[in-house]
């Protein structure tokens, strides 16, 4: 791993990330940046409304991927933000790529939850596996309309651990991890405010709750790997080929900093045209 930098993630808070496979960095999307992403972000849920609650698999790219999402141009200028790239590099070195994002809305009162799963478990195509995601509160996260929970400690492992895969209505999706492979009970409610965000580890076990609250919940998630590590379309298995919120068989990559050190990366794979 890279070591800290000038810029990005302070000595406390790169600790705290080893530590705990989290961590609220003190950069934060504000202004009238935050006023486009949160444009942006109401934008594709009203342009997709069979899609809510559900997740909406790479915006940044408009009509990439196999969901038939309807987006627009301005994403990118999130994805490719120097401060949040230095936070990366910080982490996963020097040579980045974006293999996705995805726009997490619950609706108000009747929001599904989201089970504990560990990421890792559907990014097994990433070889070697390593990949941080950095989830951006659009609106406000709070515990009463379903904030991110946290397992500290849990991404030490390196396990994928055992879940299930069962579509349920009333889950966001249908990944559901073993409830004998973490104490609920240790579990850390991340709040955030609007352009707040935190970076976690492809390992570290999260979910959240049911949104029972009178407010919408919007998250915009961005992932990033190594450009040592391939991503390998082909290897997609057939589970997440089926399901188009998945859709890792047609993900657009992008080189967003150095080079692809792998040299077997698809940069055109999921691309429009």
């Amino acid at each position: 791993m890279a070591t800290a930098v000038a810029t990005g993630l302070d000595a406390a808070a790169l600790a705290a990330f080893h530590r705990d496979g989290f961590v609220v960095p003190s950069f934060r999307f504000e202004g009238a940046q935050l006023a486009r992403l949160q444009a942006l972000s109401r934008k594709l849920v009203a342009d997709n409304p069979h899609l809510a609650d559900r997740p909406m698999n790479s915006p940044h790219i408009p009509g990439s991927g196999g969901q038939g999402l309807k987006s627009t141009d301005g994403w990118l200028e999130f994805v490719t933000h120097p401060a949040l790239l230095d936070m990366m590099e910080q982490i996963l070195g020097p040579d980045l790529i974006l293999w996705g994002t995805n726009l997490f809305y619950k609706r108000p009162e009747t929001g599904p939850a989201t089970a504990w799963h560990r990421d890792a478990v559907n990014n097994t195509i990433i070889k070697p596996l390593e990949t941080v995601a950095c989830w951006v509160a659009v609106t406000d996260s709070k515990i009463e309309n379903s904030c991110l929970r946290f397992i500290p400690g849990s991404h030490r492992k390196r396990e994928l651990g055992n879940h299930i895969q069962v579509p349920r209505e009333d889950l966001t999706f249908g990944t559901i991890l073993d409830p004998a492979e973490y104490d609920e009970g240790t579990a850390v409610d991340v709040e955030l405010e609007a352009g707040q965000m935190v970076l976690f580890d492809v390992f570290s076990i999260h979910g959240a709750r049911h949104n029972l609250g009178r407010l919408e919940r919007t998250g915009f998630a961005m992932r990033y790997m190594p450009a040592t590590s391939h991503y390998d379309h082909d290897a997609t298995p057939e589970y997440h080929r089926s399901r188009p919120e998945f859709g890792h068989d047609t993900r657009p990559l992008m080189l967003v900093r150095g080079v692809d050190r792998c040299g077997r990366n698809d940069f055109r794979r999921g691309h429009p045209g």
